[in-house]
């Protein structure tokens, strides 16, 4: 019935933390939203409209514009992500400037396959998109140099079937049957996520960064990386053959652009697991810590002639709940370690001092203080010290 009793402040102390924690992430979207949120970057993406001619059973001449959508043969990235770290009352929220080179080559456009006749194909309106998911965090004017000419970038999409946000530019000249290339430089503020999706038939990309704890997600892996304690390097090479949409497709075909997002990969500022985490794991281990700290206890009264109060069982329960609060308010200032050393001491001493005066016995505070040192030092270097690495 102790033990039950007792759950009721282990379950008010779980709400505290889960309390702290969605205020840290409110502070952290705080931040996000004034710096810039996380960064996909998508494309490019040219587009071509062109007419489609159709009769329907009244012999009545039908005029509809699709857009064709071609993408790159190759494509390139060179990026230098240089982290910071901004504060939000005791919080601290990991962002980062990024330096991006892109370049790549397109072919010829070419509609043969769809049987479309030359002059139904609109190649004044023709167009270049890059996707891009919070353009707050552009920093510089774009210029786009294609072929030999630098063409400015500007705001919006060439259709909203491709992304939601993102630059996009006329292209002259594209009915050219040549091979075109194309290059520009962006910086761009983001926080926590920078992604790519592989839009070329060989897309390859290159980040370092002085950021020690780099995290590479995505649908695919790097070839190559290097983590140190200097920051990391990181490669990426991707093959069309391994992604779920084609090079070129049609509005009237069935695959859907919006599948490019699906493909993404790239990297996050990994912070490593917080306090928050660890505390609230250490709160699942409280009822067997007070089961075995009572446990202790009845063995003294069975083996010794003496006898302990229900309230001094209570006593010693809530000096262990103590301890959790002590652990998740000097994290939120100190080193996880630190304040996990300083928390368990204060409360193997607490306990202790009481168990000497309400025992009697120093040598059973003794033993009281070794089984409590033992379950912190299990706890810590079994459960909460594999939180700390990610792989």
């Amino acid at each position: 019935m102790l033990v039950i009793i007792l759950v009721i402040p282990l379950g008010l102390i779980g709400d505290l933390i889960y309390e702290r924690e969605s205020r840290r992430d409110s502070a952290i979207a705080e931040v996000n939203q004034i710096w810039g949120q996380s960064q996909v970057i998508s494309g490019p993406v040219v587009t071509v409209p062109y007419r489609v001619v159709w009769k329907d059973e009244k012999d009545k001449t039908h005029i509809e514009i699709h857009k064709a959508h071609f993408l790159p043969d190759h494509f390139e990235v060179v990026g230098t992500i240089e982290p910071q770290t901004r504060s939000r009352g005791i919080f601290d929220v990991a962002v980062y400037r990024v330096n991006l080179g892109i370049k790549g080559t397109f072919p010829a456009i070419d509609f043969t396959e769809w049987k479309i006749a030359p002059e139904n194909i609109i190649w004044e309106e023709a167009s270049l998109s890059m996707g891009m998911t919070d353009m707050r965090g552009i920093r510089d004017t774009l210029f786009l140099k294609w072929d030999q000419q630098d063409i400015e970038f500007k705001p919006g999409v060439a259709t909203t079937s491709l992304f939601e946000n993102g630059l996009y530019l006329r292209l002259p000249d594209l009915n050219q049957p040549q091979t075109h290339t194309f290059s520009f430089n962006v910086s761009l503020n983001g926080s926590q996520q920078l992604m790519f999706v592989p839009v070329g038939k060989k897309s390859a990309v290159a980040l370092n960064s002085t950021w020690t704890n780099p995290s590479f997600q995505g649908a695919f892996l790097p070839v190559q990386r290097e983590v140190t304690e200097k920051g990391f390097s990181a490669n990426w090479e991707v093959s069309h053959l391994g992604r779920s949409f084609p090079q070129t497709w049609t509005t009237q075909e069935t695959q859907n652009s919006n599948n490019l997002s699906n493909n993404s990969f790239g990297m996050s500022l990994l912070i490593p697991v917080d306090f928050y985490k660890k505390s609230q794991r250490s709160v699942k281990y409280g009822v067997l810590f007070i089961l075995l700290t009572f446990m202790t206890f009845f063995l003294f009264e069975v083996f010794n002639p003496l006898r302990i109060h229900p309230m001094q069982y209570m006593m010693v329960g809530a000096a262990l709940c103590l301890f959790y609060l002590l652990l998740i308010s000097i994290s939120e200032h100190l080193d996880f370690r630190i304040a996990y050393l300083i928390a368990s001491v204060s409360n193997i001493g607490l306990i202790v001092l009481y168990t000497m005066r309400a025992l009697q016995s120093g040598k059973r505070a003794l033993i009281m203080g070794l089984v409590l040192s033992a379950l912190y030092v299990y706890l810590y270097r079994t459960d909460l010290t594999s939180l700390s690495h990610v792989d």
